[in-house]
């Protein structure tokens, strides 16, 4: 039989083996390939488990709800807020003075309806609180926002209640981890390896060949698909090809060791340099004198 090396594979690729396996035995039926009821019943339950487990999804019935309240307090806080700051310009005296009064309560609340959900739900909490107070009331009451904030008290603990229900029910339903159950399901695994072959060694039948056959094909596939995930990322990894410092042929390594050069094309030295930074040759065929040089071969340099 094929060999597999479970620790390589991803939770999907696991669950697609043993999902095959499961098939496979109940095709030949558990007892014609030398297996117990209670075996393939244990098997069955835990690639359930991890069935459940992959495709786990942390959405509930209070999903839809707890994203229209969080909706909903997002746009009552903006009006009352709003609403205050607008106040401050009102030509009634009593209303411009609450809502001055009410801007420096408001101030330390700035931008709450961005922050995460139950960040949102507790800042909330605090700005009721401060509006608790009476003189906090009158102003309100003055502005005509009493009821509104009375809305938003009764959205925002809605909203606390749901969430914490939810919170509940989640921690109900969560399966067990992918690793609790890979190791669980590992030793089953085996044990149905040496069990199935020897069966189909000492008792050979048409359904333990067909077995055998059918067992090997699926874990030559997700061998396959293993080595094809693996080459995929392999591949991405290779596509971020970063020069690092002082590989670069085409770059020193330290950029000291640039020759500089004037604007004019001369090094440091006032010689004129080529493109390339190369200076220029004597030309063979110039008969012009040059200085330092014996040019007539009269055994004494040139002075020019």
């Amino acid at each position: 039989m094929l060999e597999i090396h479970l620790r390589y594979l991803n939770a999907k690729e696991y669950l697609n083996l043993m999902s095959r396996l499961r098939v496979l035995l109940q095709d030949a039926t558990p007892e014609a390939v030398g297996l117990t009821a209670e075996e393939m019943a244990e098997f069955e339950k835990y690639v359930d488990e991890l069935q459940q487990r992959v495709s786990f999804t942390t959405a509930t019935l209070e999903t839809g709800d707890l994203d229209e309240g969080e909706l909903q307090r997002d746009k009552i806080i903006t009006y009352l807020f709003n609403a205050i700051e607008n106040g401050k310009d009102l030509p009634l005296e009593d209303q411009a003075k609450a809502a001055k009064a009410l801007g420096l309560t408001i101030q330390p609340y700035k931008g709450i309806q961005s922050l995460p959900n139950q960040q949102e739900t507790v800042s909330i909490a605090g700005l009721l609180l401060d509006w608790s107070s009476e003189e906090a009331k009158t102003h309100l009451a003055t502005m005509g926002l009493t009821a509104v904030v009375a809305k938003l008290q009764e959205v925002n603990d809605n909203y606390r209640l749901l969430s914490a229900k939810r919170a509940r029910d989640l921690e109900a339903l969560t399966p067990a981890t992918v690793t609790e159950l890979r190791a669980k399901l590992d030793p089953i695994f085996e044990a149905i390896k040496v069990i199935t072959l020897a069966e189909s060694v000492a008792k050979p039948t048409e359904v333990t060949a067909e077995f055998i056959l059918g067992f090997n094909s699926a874990i030559r596939e997700v061998n396959r698909l293993n080595s094809l995930r693996k080459e995929k990322g392999s591949e991405d990894s290779e596509k971020q090809d970063p020069t690092i410092p002082g590989t670069d042929t085409e770059t020193p390594e330290n950029p000291d060791d640039q020759q500089p050069t004037t604007p004019g094309g001369e090094d440091q030295t006032g010689e004129e340099q080529q493109p390339g930074g190369e200076q220029t040759p004597p030309d063979p065929d110039d008969n012009t004198p040059q200085p330092g040089v014996d040019n007539d071969g009269d055994g004494s340099p040139e002075v020019v």
